[in-house]
């Protein structure tokens, strides 16, 4: 009896205390954004976040920062306030790596100006068309240099539209290997579903803007072509 109720005991503890940690995350500030430094000897990562921009987090007790990679993208509630330094400085009450991580190269600027114009072509049949280049974004150290263009609808005007088959395959082949999403331009931007870098188009006829977005941990950039399906 004596031990049935020290289990009880326990389990109703052990309930509290993961209520509390709840109570206490759910009330603390919240970022998310991806990773492009990590300071081994200090013991900290550079998070890239949409509202606060840059932003040192030093690691929670226990934490390991071999798993953290650069082009990761977490969500991180901060332990306190945050120093208004720049780049901005906080510590991590916890850090949650988000789901479907992938790692993102980091674009060399050895051989090229900054910003960088990194080629970028769709490939079909073994015929390579160059791509419209739309807007990007690019960090090196404490600059970052962005810019917006035109829609991908109006860059589309300019760009001669490629004859393809119904269900003809295209293949994205841009300078240093980044990580590469393609989406659709109709009645809403749609992602589309890849086979590594391959895309099939559809297997009805008419025409089709497709937006390539190409990312690095440093870097992105987004491209455009057109396509006219015949069946």
């Amino acid at each position: 009896m004596k031990n049935y109720l020290l289990l009880l005991l326990i389990c109703f503890l052990a309930l509290v205390g993961c209520n509390a940690k709840e109570k206490a995350v759910a009330e603390r500030l919240e970022i998310k954004g991806i990773i492009i430094g990590i300071d081994i000897e200090g013991n900290r990562i550079l998070v890239d976040d949409p509202d606060t921009g840059f932003i040192w987090l030093a690691l929670p007790a226990h934490d390991d920062i071999k798993k953290y990679e650069e082009g990761l993208e977490v969500k991180v509630w901060i332990d306190g306030g945050i120093d208004t330094s720049s780049p901005a400085y906080a510590k991590a009450f916890m850090i949650k790596l988000l789901e479907e991580q992938f790692i993102l190269h980091k674009f060399d600027f050895k051989n090229n100006e900054f910003p960088p114009y990194p080629y970028g072509f769709v490939e079909i049949d073994e015929t390579s068309y160059e791509m419209a280049t739309g807007g990007f974004k690019w960090t090196t150290g404490n600059q970052t240099v962005q810019t917006d263009t035109a829609s991908p609808a109006q860059i589309a005007e300019n760009f001669n539209a490629i004859v393809v088959d119904a269900n003809s395959k295209l293949n994205m082949d841009i300078e240093q290997s980044p990580n590469v999403s393609v989406y659709l331009w109709d009645y809403e931007r749609k992602k589309m579903m890849l086979e590594g870098n391959e895309l099939t188009v559809p297997a009805t006829s008419g025409h089709y803007i497709y937006e390539v977005v190409a990312k690095w941990s440093n870097g992105e950039v987004s491209y455009i072509f057109v396509v006219d399906v015949n069946e």
